[in-house]
């Protein structure tokens, strides 16, 4: 039964909490959902209690006229952590997600979280002349935004099988579709934007914390050389290849992501 969060100037924040024991908090991408953790959800709550929250604006989260920045997103994870008393949680973000995190250590530092899963993010999705490694370029993002405003839907459904390794089946492609446009084109926009001109190689290797990285093999979107360059720059680090996923190895290999962030967990 969905759960809602009040922040300081009114939005609301849709989330479950189920499960006991350690603190993990699942939080999704760039105008996702936290069903996007539907796969995994309620048999990692069989060992922590688990979280897992729609960011302003996404999902079940009532829409918000402004404030939709990954900035903003960060400052209300940390309050939501903090009303919930969650204690050293394990935050775990796909996508924008990490990008998330990230922003909550810049602005909080990192002695709050007991530990990071980066689910296939880098610290910068933008191409830029010392970051060759970033998922596009500008004129890629302009063609998204212009894209997002005449038809947003069509936009999306052109991302999802990018995303993956496989194409979805038609079942699961329509549910992935159909959450992805909850947030509708004008908050989608503003955080398409914000998101994809984020850099935060200023903030990676300057905390320690347990890190694990679940990468797919396939490329379409994030690279491998990303997670390997994250790997050498965060002290701590672990990188885990996903074989047969893209940028979802939680949706794509649900079983193995399960096991592997479980255990990891469970061992910190």
């Amino acid at each position: 039964m969905t759960s809602f969060h009040d922040l300081p100037d009114g939005a609301q924040l849709a989330y479950d909490d189920k499960g006991s024991g350690r603190d993990v908090v699942l939080i999704h991408g760039m105008c996702m959902t936290r069903r996007y953790f539907d796969r995994n959800f309620d048999e990692l709550a069989e060992r922590f209690r688990v979280v897992r929250v729609d960011l302003r604006s996404h999902g079940d989260s009532p829409a918000s006229a402004g404030m939709n920045t990954v900035a903003q997103y960060a400052r209300d994870l940390k309050h939501l952590c903090d009303t919930l008393g969650l204690d050293q949680p394990v935050l775990a973000g796909w996508s924008m997600g990490t990008l998330t995190i990230w922003d909550a250590i810049r602005q909080f530092g990192s002695d709050w979280i007991g530990a990071h899963v980066n689910i296939s993010q880098g610290p910068a999705d933008l191409v830029m002349d010392d970051w060759p490694m970033g998922a596009f370029r500008m004129e890629d993002l302009h063609g998204l935004l212009a894209g997002a405003q005449a038809d947003y839907r069509a936009t999306m459904d052109h991302l999802i099988p990018l995303m993956m390794k496989d194409p979805p089946n038609a079942e699961d492609h329509a549910f992935l579709l159909d959450e992805v446009c909850k947030i509708g084109s004008n908050c989608g926009t503003l955080c398409i934007l914000d998101q994809s001109v984020q850099d935060y190689r200023d903030v990676i290797g300057t905390y320690e914390l347990p890190t694990l990285m679940t990468w797919g093999r396939d490329e379409k979107l994030i690279s491998v050389a990303v997670g390997e360059w994250i790997a050498q720059q965060q002290q701590g680090a672990e990188l885990v290849m996903f074989e047969e996923s893209g940028h979802c190895p939680m949706w794509e290999e649900p079983a193995k992501f399960n096991q592997v962030v479980g255990d990891w967990i469970a061992a910190l």
